[in-house]
């Protein structure tokens, strides 16, 4: 066969790919099995592997269409099927209509956002609309924050979940940039960093490490567009090379 990628050096990002997929279905099931926990530190390091394996494949040399199909549909269980059955799971005493249509439409907003970018790529450094990973680690670590504080035992929680995952949702599907922060010049993202890093010590110290996590991403959410669009401005992207296979 003339495109056999099976045992050559392209072997090496796919199988981190695979190792992000079983990380993604464990997490399915541990959620099916109440140990939420477990589950959302597997979709970390299903985060962790999916920024890993595109740094693996520039190494080798060996960026492929198949790598970069692979990905997405490993990132379909990740982030998109994995927080809706956590979420599924956690309020499942809780389920209505209203909430069963906003799980469904995060997991529309996922798909739709993994399928655009496969035919529309990261351009200057930025994403078009927010990173499926990002969204399914601000849903599942704001929610085990919840728990680990005991919020999720006041009548907000659910209301709080109901409108995160809507405004997810909508955040995917949005052409708002979002910047890669591996493709960044450091100095054009430091301030955004060192801020980060202040908020994680403040947060860790007065609740945990769940809470610091969760503060972390929520703050990305905002903050991150405003330097997308300044990186834009003043040409301090990398080049469109070190922009693939993270989606």
């Amino acid at each position: 066969m003339k495109h056999r990628l099976y045992f050559t050096t392209a072997a090496f990002p796919n199988m981190i790919t695979m190792c992000n997929l079983i990380a993604g279905f464990f997490s399915i099931l541990m959620s099916t099995q109440d140990k939420f926990e477990y589950a959302v530190w597997l979709i970390f390091l299903a985060l962790v592997l999916d920024s890993l394996d595109g740094h693996v494949a520039r190494i080798f040399g060996n960026e492929t269409d198949f790598g970069r199909e692979l990905d997405s549909l490993a990132d379909a269980v990740s982030f998109v099927v994995a927080p809706c059955l956590f979420v599924m799971n956690v309020f499942f005493r809780n389920t209505s209509i209203v909430f069963l249509l906003v799980v469904v439409f995060f997991l529309c907003a996922g798909i739709f956002r993994l399928a655009r970018y496969n035919v529309n790529p990261t351009s200057g450094g930025c994403f078009e609309g927010l990173p499926t990973p990002a969204a399914a680690l601000s849903l599942m670590m704001t929610m085990l924050a919840f728990h680990k504080n005991h919020w999720d035992e006041r009548s907000f929680s659910l209301v709080s979940v109901v409108f995160l995952m809507t405004a997810l949702g909508f955040l995917m599907v949005s052409e708002i940039p979002y910047p890669k922060v591996s493709a960044i010049k450091f100095r054009a993202w430091r301030i955004l960093f060192f801020l980060q890093v202040a908020l994680f010590l403040l947060t860790f110290i007065y609740w945990n490490i769940e809470s610091a996590i969760a503060a972390v991403f929520l703050s990305f959410l905002v903050l991150a567009p405003f330097y997308c669009i300044s990186f834009i401005r003043s040409g301090l992207s990398a080049s469109p090379d070190d922009e693939t296979r993270e989606n």
